[in-house]
């Protein structure tokens, strides 16, 4: 007979589907966000957006949820196999998904400096098109010097986005830990809160066997009193 989910695994389940559905959602935007025909994407309304750093925030937004879910819950099972799986499966894709992101922010910087037709770009570049990014910004934050603030912002979050997620899959597969607030305050490395309750739980049932155990012996003692 198959094991029967607990309340607690369906919702745990319920969440990883849910995560899955907005990852995909996520990739389906991404799909669209090249698409300048309407008529040739999923979500039209989309493909409308004149600009194309819009799309791409779209893209972001929802992929970050989607990924955050999927670890935050991922990271709850109590079973160490499953837990360190689905860890170990979403860092990855996350990172493979943010290296493109990071080379994007990269590229934009030399690109900002000295704009180039589409004709003129390396294969990389004219494949996300970095010009039209870069047109993004512009539309945004002008050509000035406030561009590049915020070129240099978005590069610097870029690389926390993909360092992130790899140190808090490092801690929790290696170590059985994560980032997070300590009980005593402030933001740091804790434990992983389902260790941590399994723990807890194994030290009482360890607590209540010295305590029966004791028990026990205390009785038999007393037995042996009696009879002498």
């Amino acid at each position: 007979m198959k094991k029967q989910l607990s309340k607690k695994e369906k919702i745990q389940y319920g969440l990883l589907g849910l995560s899955v559905l907005i990852i995909v959602l996520g990739i389906l935007f991404l799909v669209n966000a090249m698409q300048e025909d309407p008529a040739n994407g999923f979500f039209p309304a989309f493909c409308e957006l004149d600009n194309l750093l819009a799309k791409y925030i779209v893209v972001i937004l929802t992929m970050a949820c989607g990924i955050m879910l999927f670890s935050n819950v991922g990271i709850t099972f109590e079973d160490k196999k499953l837990r360190n799986g689905l860890t170990i499966g979403i860092t990855t894709f996350s990172t493979i998904l943010t290296v493109p992101l990071v080379y994007e922010f990269i590229a934009l910087l030399p690109y900002a400096a000295n704009p180039l037709p589409f004709e003129q770009l390396n294969p990389v570049d004219a494949l996300m098109r970095t010009d039209r990014i870069y047109n993004g910004f512009v539309a945004w934050f002008g050509d000035g010097a406030f561009l590049w603030v915020v070129l240099v912002v978005m590069l610097l979050l870029s690389l926390v986005f993909i360092t992130f997620p790899l140190l808090t899959g490092v801690l929790a597969v290696r170590y059985g830990k994560t980032l997070g607030i300590k009980k005593k305050g402030g933001f740091g490395v804790i434990v992983l809160p389902v260790l941590e309750k399994m723990n807890a739980a194994k030290s009482e049932e360890e607590e209540s066997s010295e305590c029966a155990e004791c028990a026990c012996a205390c009785a038999t003692c007393a037995v042996e009193e009696e009879e002498e």
